[in-house]
């Protein structure tokens, strides 16, 4: 079971998720983070991967950058709501009582509950941190202390 699961979108969260994944994995080990395009099995169905981790995960880092919000409203560049991964699995780590954390990515300012749906909205009220390509070591290394404070079997 990977305690914490990366929400990312593809376009403009893509390489700060992988980035993230490959840092976070050095700390804590690769099978506690789960990011998508590298956890998943071949052959799986990845419908049915993704809800079960976020079901059994501790913890949901929410990758926002400069965009995030926009990606949001209604027009022929965004996705189908009902189709939208990213909402998808923030509704349902709300559902299962998973910790969700926004990630603010370089660029990325504070959420603005109004501008965002009902099902993310509450992201905004949220307490974030940073990943910012300056500080990448010095986020990652308070992003970690976080984590155990969350989840403590981290630490072990």
């Amino acid at each position: 079971m990977a305690r914490i699961f990366i929400n990312y979108r593809k376009k403009g969260g893509a390489y700060a998720a992988a980035l993230l994944d490959e840092l976070l994995s050095s700390r804590f080990g690769e099978r506690e983070i789960f990011r998508a395009a590298r956890s998943i099995a071949p052959g799986a169905d990845y419908s049915d991967s993704i809800l079960e981790c976020v079901a059994d995960c501790v913890v949901l880092l929410v990758l926002v950058d400069a965009d995030w919000s926009e990606r949001f409203s209604p027009g022929p560049k965004n996705s189908n709501p009902s189709e939208d991964w990213v909402s998808r699995e923030i509704g349902e780590a709300f559902e299962h009582g998973k910790v969700v954390i926004p990630v603010l990515l370089s660029g990325a300012e504070r959420l603005d509950e109004v501008a965002l749906p009902e099902g993310v909205a509450r992201v905004a009220r949220l307490q974030y941190l940073r990943f910012d390509y300056r500080n990448i070591h010095q986020d990652v290394s308070f992003m970690s202390e976080q984590l155990i404070k969350i989840c403590p079997e981290l630490g072990v």
